[in-house]
């Protein structure tokens, strides 16, 4: 069976309060998007059976708000430091790391590598993955070693903006 990968960048973050990067939280609109991307996944019957989140906080953030409408047990969410700020080669590393039984995971984490990685995968030419935007793609691969480059097909981009718009 053909393996599916949510790509989902953390929510809009916060830059006043002078913290460090990595301990950014989520502004107003970050949370409010991310609570509408959390719906849309719950609506269009998204399941994932592992998440894997940067431990940024924005990113943490990120995946609460989308839990809340998700619900996915706490063991299939883990939170990895090795995705903050991760370049594509990592997070292609990474994915082949994946155990093969399970099927649909989402990554949460941070450009300018999720938008390479998006490329990577489906020879797109994306320009910049939004704030909590949701890339999902099919992968033309039985096994999460097999993953390489333009291995998928692009099912969908949604966007809090195209939400809000609709």
């Amino acid at each position: 069976m053909n393996k599916q990968l949510s790509i989902i960048r953390h929510a809009k973050s916060d830059w006043s309060g002078g913290c460090r990067d990595f301990d950014r939280a989520l502004n107003d609109r970050g949370h409010s998007d991310a609570q509408l991307i959390g719906k849309y996944l719950f609506a269009n019957n998204q399941q994932f059976d592992r998440v894997y989140c940067s431990t940024a906080n924005r990113a943490r953030l990120t995946m609460q708000q989308l839990n809340n409408f998700l619900k996915l047990p706490e063991d299939s969410v883990r939170y990895e430091q090795s995705l903050y700020l991760a370049s594509v080669a990592h997070l292609v590393s990474f994915i082949e790391q994946f155990s093969n039984q399970d099927q649909h995971i989402a990554l949460i984490a941070h450009n300018p590598g999720l938008t390479e990685l998006c490329n990577y995968l489906t020879g797109d030419q994306l320009a910049n993955l939004p704030t909590c935007a949701v890339y999902n793609i099919q992968l033309h691969a039985d096994e999460w070693k097999a993953v390489g480059i333009e291995c998928g097909t692009k099912k969908s981009l949604m966007t809090p903006r195209t939400l809000r718009d609709n």
